[in-house]
């Protein structure tokens, strides 16, 4: 399924609760949108939607190492000694070799790294998990890590921190509800799915 239906999936759970909830428009504008993203989270682990909205920008990144890398070895070759231009010309070849490597996985990677930071220098610990999340999903297969039950469960903790932190009633139901029906629009519950989620990985890794 595109991730445009994941995203219309994830907004009608949102809408479900907001008028289970009896939400003001404001507080169903937020939990529509709140189900939206919970929705397209467990792409996280390919080049979705939402990793191309979330993800550093590769160009940019090159361009930014390789001036770190021109301007290491110009400085090491102008101004170290043997031992020290050596080792800042290897570093600063490194440094392009993997700025050449960069696919939109690996930014992602570099992205949820950053959330980390981010999270943990802030001491807001939905943030840092949410960077955990992002990382993760990075370093894993499509429809794997983050389209299990083990996924559902630290998705849903991300939520309940993140739903006590805005303090919006509902809002850890639009989010867990919001990823919920990516997994069920994904599994072979739905007609026309030739692949479905191992939803007990990586305990099983049979197909639902």
């Amino acid at each position: 399924m595109k991730g445009t239906s994941h995203a219309v999936l994830g907004g009608a759970a949102g809408f479900g609760v907001a008028v289970y909830y009896g939400a003001s428009p404001v507080d169903s504008f937020t939990l529509i949108s709140a189900g939206m993203i919970a929705g397209l989270c467990p792409d996280l682990d390919t080049s979705g939607r939402l990793s191309r909205r979330i993800t550093v920008p590769a160009e940019p990144f090159k361009l930014l190492m390789g001036f770190v890398a021109v301007w290491l070895m110009y400085y090491s070759l102008m101004e170290g000694t043997g031992v020290e231009r050596a080792a800042g010309t290897g570093i600063s070849l490194l440094l392009l070799a993997f700025s050449r490597k960069l696919s939109p996985k690996r930014m992602l990677t570099i992205t949820g790294a950053g959330i980390i930071v981010l999270g943990g220098t802030l001491n807001i610990l939905w943030l840092l998990l949410a960077g955990i999340y992002v990382l993760v999903a990075s370093l894993f297969p499509h429809r794997s890590y983050t389209h299990s039950l083990l996924g559902l469960v630290f998705f849903s903790y991300i939520s309940h921190l993140f739903a006590v932190n805005v303090q919006v009633e509902g809002m850890f139901y639009a989010c867990v509800m919001g990823y919920v029906s990516h997994l069920a629009a994904d599994s072979r519950v739905i007609p026309g799915n030739k692949q479905g989620v191992k939803l007990f990985a990586p305990v099983s890794n049979m197909e639902i």
